[in-house]
Formats: structure tokens, sequence, C-alpha cells
């Protein structure tokens, strides 16, 4: 059974390491679109013509889907648990994929195969998996929900070159089905033989008095302090910044001098630097104030941005820019899940950590969009590059007036 162990982290870690290997599975697989999605921009457009905000539009559809229902995904994890939202996720996630591949040139059919793909990132939001480890994590918090979402970081590693080599090897239409089957293998049945959390333990041992939290009004939830305010929008303007730039590199990259294989290349290690970011903050996490540590994150951006804009074409500086982008997108998620859990009731943390996800799919859907729609317009990059420097300046201060975590146990409401 999956009860909080109270006690010290290595306690923790003991008992519910299984549920952390699973969720970081069904995380890695809810970033399946995320990773793969640019690289059949080129492929698209040489097939159907068209052009490359076009193609990305389709995240605008699943990202304006996501912030509507995002919140009650998030009440629905508080509810019911995580584990039967998880299972039926991750299948949902990687059939959505797998439809792609019957797209044909009319641009309203592949934004009509947006609206499944739009109702599975929903479901699969990264609350189902956070909620998960902070109802069995409370030391070792930082360190378990940094190791979960390391899922995402071995997706950015495997599914751009998979998907590449697919793409090359038997075409973009085989390609959708072969990334989408091969994350169906590796997650599911994981997340179906370990993942659990302390309400699924709750509600199978019946005591519906544990699994079901009482009801709270907004207020009482922390949903209208300042506090909330204040991290859904340092949130947004880093989740704008590192995962738009995480999630175009290989566009980005060939327009800035490379082949579309070095390109691919260097893009892979990202996910090895966001794995090594995810961890090292995760761990830091549990003795460093989050504010400090999300306000050094978002700002680091700045440094690999510059490094794009003035030394273009150059395999060295585009690999370091890579890995210091990718620091940053490996602990940003795991910073945003932290501190709501340690600035709000953990009650309510799959409503609020839903509603920010929603958010954050939000400015990482319509990033891409913007970036391709800058490149369209004036065949760079580089404007969009450089306005993403204030936005990082703006997010760091967000962060920092958070102030002090309220309450000694960090579980109590915020404050206005």
């Amino acid at each position: 059974m999956a009860t909080r162990v109270e006690g010290n982290a290595a306690a923790e870690w003991r008992a519910h390491w299984t549920v952390v290997l699973a969720a970081c599975a069904g995380f890695g697989a809810s970033t399946i679109i995320s990773y793969s999605s640019s690289l059949f921009i080129q492929p698209l457009q040489h097939d159907f013509g068209w052009s490359r905000a076009q193609i990305m539009s389709g995240h605008s559809i699943a990202s304006i889907t996501g912030v509507i229902a995002a919140p009650f995904t998030g009440l629905l994890v508080d509810r019911i648990g995580p584990r039967r939202l998880g299972i039926f996720a991750v299948a949902a996630m990687c059939l959505a994929t797998a439809l792609f591949s019957v797209a044909g040139p009319d641009i309203w059919m592949w934004r009509a195969l947006w609206v499944p793909m739009s109702l599975a990132i929903v479901i699969i939001q990264p609350s189902v998996w956070t909620a998960a480890i902070t109802s069995l994590f409370s030391a070792g918090r930082g360190l378990a929900l940094a190791v979960i979402l390391c899922g995402g970081s071995i997706s950015s590693i495997i599914t751009p070159t998979l998907t590449y080599y697919l793409i090359e090897l038997y075409g973009w239409r085989m390609a959708w089905i072969g990334i989408a089957a091969f994350w169906a293998t590796l997650s599911l049945p994981l997340i179906w033989l370990f993942f659990t959390s302390a309400k699924d333990s709750a509600r199978r041992s019946s005591t519906p008095a544990a699994a079901a939290p009482p009801r709270r009004s907004l207020r009482e939830s922390g949903m209208l302090t300042r506090r909330f305010v204040q991290l859904l929008l340092g949130g947004v303007g880093i989740a704008a910044v590192v995962v738009t730039l995480g999630t175009s590199l290989v566009p980005v990259l060939s327009s800035n001098g490379l082949t579309r294989g070095q390109a691919a290349g260097i893009a892979s290690l990202l996910g090895v630097s966001a794995i090594v970011g995810r961890l090292g903050i995760g761990a830091l996490l549990d003795r460093i104030h989050g504010r400090y540590l999300a306000a050094f994150c978002v700002l680091l951006p700045v440094i690999g941005v510059l490094i794009l804009i003035y030394f273009p074409g150059s395999i060295a500086a585009a690999s370091a820019a890579v890995l210091i982008i990718g620091f940053s997108l490996g602990a940003e998620l795991d910073i945003i899940a932290y501190l709501t859990s340690r600035y709000f009731r953990l009650e309510n943390f799959g409503f609020l950590f839903g509603t920010i996800a929603g958010f954050l799919g939000l400015a990482a859907s319509n990033g891409p969009v913007l970036l391709n729609a800058v490149f369209d317009a004036t065949g760079s990059y580089i404007p969009a590059l450089w306005a993403a420097i204030p936005i990082c300046g703006v997010a760091a201060l967000l962060f920092l007036l958070l102030g002090a975590y309220p309450g000694a146990d960090r579980t109590e409401p915020a404050g206005p």
C-alpha cells in the first residue's frame, strides 16, 4: 500500500521508488508531441506546401483546450487519484499521436487531428504524475519530483533522434506510428504495475474519508492570492522561453547555418543537460529556497540565447547554447511543481498545479507558433530570440518576490 512514510528522504525512497519509476515513464510519454512535432515541419511543407506557422497551429488548439480544461483535470486528480487517469492518459496520447499518420493535404484535416491530441494532452497533465509524488514524499520531495520529470528529459534525448531516423527511413506517416508504439511499449506496463498514490491506496482500502478531501472555495485554495498569480506568471514566462526553444531547436539551428542532421544531433544534447539541471536543482530544492533557484534558472537561458545570436553556424557555440537552455528546461517544471506544493495546501495541489500547467501549456504550445510566425515574416528567428531576454528578466523578478514559505509544515495557505 502506498502511504506517506514519516521520516527522512531515504525512507521515502525505499518505500516508493517504483512509483517514481512509473511516473517518470508516464511523464516521458506525455512529451511525445513536444519533442517530435518540429521534425515534421519540413516533410509536411514538402508534401503539402503549408507554412511553418500553419503546421504549428495545431499546438494553439491544444493549448486553448488545455488552459480551459487543465483545472478540471487537477480537480479530478484530487478527487479520484492519479492512477486511473494516468493509465488512460498515456493510452490516449499514444493513439492520438499515431492518428497524425492519416493527415492529408487539407490544412483543416490536420487541425481536426489535433482535437483528439488536445484531449489527450488535457488528461496527461503534469499534475497527474506530480500529485502522486507530493502525496508520498515530503523530506525528499524536490529530488523525487526531479526524477519523475526526468522522463521529459529522457524523451528529449530519444524522441527527436528516433523521429528523425524514422522519417528518413520510413517516411513521416510511419514515423508518427513508430514513436507512438515505442512510448506505449515503454511506459504502459510500468504504469499499470507500479503507478499509485496515497489517495489511490485510501480508495482501495475503503477509507472514503481519507480519499475525499474537503471542498474549499477558490479563496481558501489559494488561487486568488498574489502568490499564486506571481507563480503562474513566472512559470508562463520561463515556459514561453525554454520550452519554446527546447521544442524548436532543430528548425532554429537549421536556420542558423547548420545542416538538418547536425541540428538534430546537437538537439539531442538538450536531454542530457536537462537531466543534469533537473536532478541538480531537484536536490537543491530540498536545501535552498526555491524562489532563488527559480530566478537563477529563468535568467540562465539569456546566455544561451545570446550565444545563438552572436555565433551562428558554429557547432561548438550551438552545443553550448543547447546545454545551457537544456539545464533551465530541466529545472522549469520541477521548480513550479515544488513551489506549488510548498506555498499551498497539498489537498489542493492537483487543482492549483493543474491550473498552472494549463497556462504553461498555453505558453509552450503558442510559443512555437509565434516563433515560426516570426520566421515566416522575417526569414529569421533572431527577432524572436531577442524578445526572449526581457521575458526572462520579468519572470525572475516575479519568483524573487514570492517571499518565504508559509508555515513550518509548508502546507498552510499562502498569504495575500
